[in-house]
């Protein structure tokens, strides 16, 4: 071979090279959207109750200024009293990317307490409530309960089941369940949702002043639990659900009242983590729907390299599907990854050389994923 046919030779050899199509190294579901570390749930008790204007004087907007969204249990009978005025109010939160959710028709528990009797009726609390919203706040859909005092017992969970809910803020103890949610292995919509209650340092000292009971997990010396159950969502890569009440300086009474600055500076706290990666901040159907998708539809097939092929389970009901964050790893020197599933293209978010994250929904079907190359 002469040398000019060893240097066409090398020329080709370069040129196929260059044209090697990039392949899927790897790719896996990831445990939060968009690859965050943890997942994060303000949800505000007692909308349309008069001692929690502030929830949508002031909440709705500092969070919506931000890009945060935000949950709000409604005490419903509260907001058919007030009428007109407060259904322009609730269409105007969920707008803004708030949820909605029933606190029930009159705070009434749901269980005896001893110290409250119970006050519930499945029709009523259940049933009216969700219709009540649905039909005067178009847009809103009623999937979680906030049981009044945080009580409620296996037969109540079932009538929630009955009547269309897909989750409600309860755990396994039936009462007051605190904690951050890290155990995801067998769980369940209603029986696996911790939470932590605020109230400031001055109000726990008021409600105990010997410290022998504490409404909180967290110490409150520093008067910052509100932030604590951020950073403990993000220390165990789980998710912190934050119970808040209103947000005003004008009242001074209110179970749980935080004042407006401490309220705004928890937001940008939230965006701040969000921002940088560490937490993803979504109402609470969002979120059970991510968990439900994620941990009960098994990981796709990789078929001829270029297709993810999805089962779906039989009893897996398809309320709960939802996208889910997929990282996809390739080699060589891919440009972008493009999937189409049910004639719709789908665009991958590139980070660094060779690392995509793509948003897709199992239920939707197949994807069939093309690689693009300079």
């Amino acid at each position: 071979m002469n040398k000019n046919n060893l240097i066409l030779l090398g020329v080709v050899m370069l040129v196929l090279m260059a044209c090697k199509q990039s392949k899927i190294e790897s790719f896996e579901v990831l445990k939060w959207k968009g690859g965050a570390t943890a997942a994060y749930t303000i949800i505000h008790d007692d909308l349309c109750s008069n001692d929690c204007s502030g929830i949508h004087r002031y909440a709705d907007t500092i969070a919506y200024n931000r890009g945060i969204k935000i949950g709000a249990g409604a005490i419903v009978g509260s907001c058919v009293q007030k009428g007109e005025p407060m259904w322009r109010i609730m269409r105007r939160m969920v707008s803004h990317g708030h949820e909605i959710l029933s606190h029930s028709w009159s705070h009434g528990a749901a269980v005896d307490l001893g110290w409250v009797g119970e006050d519930w009726y499945v029709e009523r609390d259940v049933v009216m409530t969700k219709k009540m919203i649905e039909e005067n706040v178009p847009g809103a859909e009623i999937n979680f309960m906030i049981f009044p005092y945080d009580a409620y017992n296996d037969q109540r969970i079932i009538d929630l089941k009955k009547n269309g809910y897909l989750g409600s803020r309860s755990g396994p103890q039936q009462y007051s369940d605190r904690g951050v949610i890290t155990d995801f292995s067998t769980y369940d919509p209603f029986r696996s949702n911790l939470f932590d209650a605020f109230v400031s340092r001055e109000e726990q000292e008021r409600l105990s002043p010997d410290g022998s009971s504490s409404v909180s997990i967290y110490n409150n010396t520093l008067d910052d639990i509100e932030i604590q159950h951020i950073d403990a969502a993000i220390s165990t890569q789980g998710w912190s659900i934050q119970e808040l009440h209103s947000v005003d300086d004008e009242q001074p009474w209110g179970w749980g009242r935080m004042p407006v600055d401490r309220y705004r500076a928890l937001i940008d706290y939230a965006k701040e983590k969000a921002d940088k990666g560490q937490l993803w901040v979504e109402t609470p159907t969002a979120v059970i729907r991510y968990i439900m998708t994620r941990e009960y539809i098994p990981a796709p097939r990789l078929v001829n390299g270029e297709l993810l092929d999805f089962s779906i389970p039989d009893n897996f009901d398809l309320r709960y599907a939802t996208e889910l964050s997929f990282e996809i790893n390739l080699d060589g020197k891919p440009s972008e990854l493009i999937g189409l599933q049910a004639g719709k293209i789908i665009q991958a978010e590139k980070f660094g050389n060779n690392r995509f994250v793509m948003n897709i929904n199992p239920a939707m079907g197949n994807v069939k994923l093309s690689i693009q190359t300079p």
